[in-house]
């Protein structure tokens, strides 16, 4: 199996996904660090900093930037190791190896996987730790992390889990579909019911909804594998 994902990882050349996520990363530590030392959400007249009463921290807000953005590049590397190839073809090459393709495609979808999930984990840490070294400076929002913690590192861990195998549910709908662009979109759709509001209800704190989410993300990823050995081939 390892040998098929460092392949998956080799033939779909992602250097170029390290590139864009270093990148994307890059932008979203400036970003956060300009909310949080930058006084760009201060009121100049009331000196008070406007924010939606939910996002109360930084770490509240590099969930938020980060979940969404790894989501979606997730969902679209999924969509390029796996719905594109059914779509040029390139993966009835892959099913005429004499190599069962059910673990082709889980090696296609774990091959994303680890590299989503390492490359959000310590992104997730670098910004961290970014706007925790400066905090001599004035802060608009408190930090809300402890990076001394343990549970800290288990939290950052665990909801890098779940974000990377929500892109299951995206990548099993735009399968149905024969769409990358339905994958896409539906992780679009995903995160916003994720962190939706309903009247004074919000969503993001709801901690059944990931659970639940979880769970259906599982099972789309077997649904995913389920009877390829019988499907055709787009």
């Amino acid at each position: 199996m390892w040998k098929l994902i460092r392949m998956e990882w080799k033939k779909n050349h992602t250097k170029k996904y390290m590139i864009r996520q270093a990148i994307v990363i890059a932008v979203l530590g400036l970003l956060l660090f300009a909310l949080c030392y930058g006084g760009i959400t201060v009121d100049p007249e009331t000196g008070l900093t406007e924010s939606a009463p939910e996002i109360e921290t930084m770490a509240v807000q590099i969930d938020l930037f980060t979940n969404l953005t790894f989501l979606i590049f997730t969902s679209v590397m999924l969509s390029s190791f796996i719905i594109s190839a059914y779509k040029n073809k390139t993966q009835s090459l892959m099913f005429s190896y004499p190599i069962p393709r059910k673990k082709i495609i889980l090696s296609q979808m774990l091959a994303v996987w680890i590299f989503c999930g390492a490359a959000l984990f310590i992104g997730k840490l670098l910004i961290y730790l970014l706007l925790a070294s400066a905090s001599g400076l004035k802060a608009d929002f408190p930090l809300g992390y402890d990076m001394t913690s343990i549970s800290f590192y288990i939290q950052v861990l665990l909801k890098t889990v779940l974000t990377v195998t929500l892109a299951f549910i995206p990548l099993y709908i735009g399968k149905l579909m024969k769409s990358s662009k339905a994958a896409i979109i539906s992780s679009f759709l995903l995160f916003s019911v994720m962190n939706g509001t309903i009247g004074d209800l919000t969503l993001r704190g709801n901690t059944f909804l990931p659970v639940c989410l979880f769970a259906v993300s599982l099972i789309c990823g077997f649904f995913t594998v389920h009877n390829v050995e019988k499907e055709d081939v787009m």
